[in-house]
Order: structure tokens, then C-alpha cells, then sequence
């Protein structure tokens, strides 16, 4: 049995790395209408997939089984902003000092994100699965604005 529910959860790997490469996914427990209205409002707002993790576990969706398998296991507060590269998923808490920063900081953030590795934990993909590196402490969320020279 082992041996499949490895088999099976490698193909959920590769068919979540596959939809989801290079693209961002927010996984929350219910967002403000104002909230979502403001990021949709961005240039590229609308480009960021969201998970609400109040949906039961869906054992036959990629994104449901790694959201609750994985990302909820990493005990970060909600909503965290999930940055998916090839092999790898950047994971960061969008709270600063216990609230919910604006839809604007996003980009900041994931700047932050990938020209810093400033991330609250990395999910590594390996031939057992998904090995979680941590990184940031739960309350350093800060972020520096690079406005150039």
C-alpha cells in the first residue's frame, strides 16, 4: 500500500508542478470582499491562485491534497502566499504585526521573496516527496521597498 500511495502522490507532485510552475497561489481561510476586490483591481492581481484551506480535503485535487498535506503542516498563519518554481514552493505569511497587509504589498513581498530567499519556509521536492526547509521566524514579515537609485 506503501508503495502506492507513493506513486500516486508523485503524480499529484508532477501534475501540481506542471499547472502551477512559475505561479503564485495564496491559500487563505476566507478573504474580504474588499480585500479581493483590491487585488483583482492590480495589474496582475487577478493572476494569483487561490485556495480557501476551509474546503475539506479533496483527495482527488492536486491543489487540496498539497494544501492540506503540506502547507497547513507548516503551522504558518493564513493567508500565506505560495511562490512555485520548478521543484520548490516558497511559502510566506502575508500578516505584518498580526494583520493583513494590503493586496499592493504582493509585489513587494514576492520581490522580496525571490531576490532575498526572505521566506517563512521552502517545501523541496524529492524523490520521497516534499521535505519542508524552514527559513524566516513566524514574526519577521518586514519587507524592504527597493525604489533604485
Amino acid at each position: 500500500m506503501r508503495v502506492i500511495a507513493g506513486r500516486r502522490d508523485r503524480r499529484r507532485l508532477d501534475w501540481f508542478f506542471s499547472r502551477y510552475r512559475d505561479r503564485t497561489l495564496i491559500v487563505h481561510q476566507g478573504l474580504t470582499l474588499d480585500w479581493l476586490e483590491e487585488l483583482l483591481k492590480l495589474g496582475g492581481g487577478a493572476g494569483h491562485f487561490r485556495f480557501d484551506a476551509r474546503k475539506p480535503l479533496d483527495t482527488k485535487s492536486a491543489v487540496s491534497w498539497l494544501v492540506h498535506h503540506h502547507i497547513l503542516r507548516l503551522d504558518l498563519p493564513l493567508p500565506v502566499l505560495c511562490d512555485i518554481g520548478p521543484d520548490s514552493i516558497a511559502v510566506r505569511h502575508l500578516l505584518t504585526k498580526g494583520r493583513l497587509g494590503h493586496p499592493a504589498d504582493i509585489a513587494w513581498i514576492l520581490d522580496d521573496m525571490r531576490g532575498k530567499s526572505r521566506v517563512h519556509a521552502t517545501l523541496i521536492r524529492g524523490t520521497e516527496g516534499l521535505a519542508a526547509r524552514p527559513g524566516l521566524p513566524r514574526d519577521d514579515n518586514a519587507y524592504e521597498i527597493d525604489l533604485g537609485d
